[in-house]
């Protein structure tokens, strides 16, 4: 079983080639939106989590699905989490979260996938973004062998810094400044994207409907006119989706 989730499709690439014969691949987004938490594996199966890393943590929604989860029957724990850089503290971060459900991570592994941090700065063009998607099928193969193998990595503890990042991200996870500019269409593309339902159309165009999200920047990337900005931020900055979402 792996819980996987994605804002513009990194994570589900990887996520579907880690996922062995007769696996399932469980969507965090749709468990939080279902109310389905509890879990139940057979003995000796492997359950993983593929997320991305966000402001170096673990993204809001998949905390939040973690502080809800009941999961049975597993032996072994192994997370993938997917980044443009360092995941730095996440592995540590995760490795907390799950230990308050009574779950033992065993193995981390970062993935080095396209960067889709426009927030923050221009991101690569397509071509460096095909280059990256090439060199990780090649790490995901060596990690699945390692997956199978049932190989244990040292994770570390929480430490100050893990706790300053996840402080950082929640007073930035803020929704106030998206908005969509005069190229919007009113598809309702970002309403459907959205993995939170914080996204609603009214009159025509979006409107963000809570004072929070993860910042997957779904909406940001997957918008077909590059219509959705994040106050001056994001405006003239590439767009990237992973081309198998």
């Amino acid at each position: 079983m792996i819980f996987y989730f994605t804002g513009t499709g990194n994570s589900l690439f990887a996520a579907k080639r880690l996922l062995s014969d007769g696996e399932q691949l469980v969507s965090i987004a749709d468990a939080l939106n279902e109310k389905h938490f509890d879990y139940e594996v057979q003995s000796g199966e492997r359950v993983g989590f593929v997320f991305p890393v966000y402001f170096y943590t673990v993204p809001s929604i998949v905390e939040d699905f973690i502080s809800k989860l009941t999961l049975k029957g597993a032996d072994y724990i192994y997370a993938i989490i997917t980044c443009g850089g360092s995941i730095s503290q996440a592995g540590v971060v995760l490795k907390k979260l799950l230990a308050k459900q009574g779950i033992k991570l065993n193995y981390v592994s970062s993935l080095l996938m396209p960067d889709n941090s426009m927030l923050f700065y221009q991101i690569p063009p397509v071509s460096e973004a095909g280059k990256r998607l090439e060199a990780s099928e090649v790490l995901l193969k060596e990690i699945k062998q390692k997956i199978e193998n049932g190989e244990v990595s040292k994770i570390g503890k929480s430490t100050l810094i893990s706790d300053m990042l996840g402080t950082a991200y929640k007073w930035c996870s803020k929704t106030k400044k998206y908005y969509a500019d005069e190229n919007c269409i009113g598809c309702g593309l970002c309403e459907k994207n959205c993995p939170e339902k914080v996204i609603v159309i009214k009159d025509g165009k979006p409107e963000w409907t809570k004072p929070t999200c993860s910042k997957c920047s779904a909406c940001i990337n997957r918008c077909p006119k590059n219509a959705i900005q994040y106050g001056k931020l994001t405006i003239g900055r590439n767009r990237y989706v992973n081309p198998e979402l």
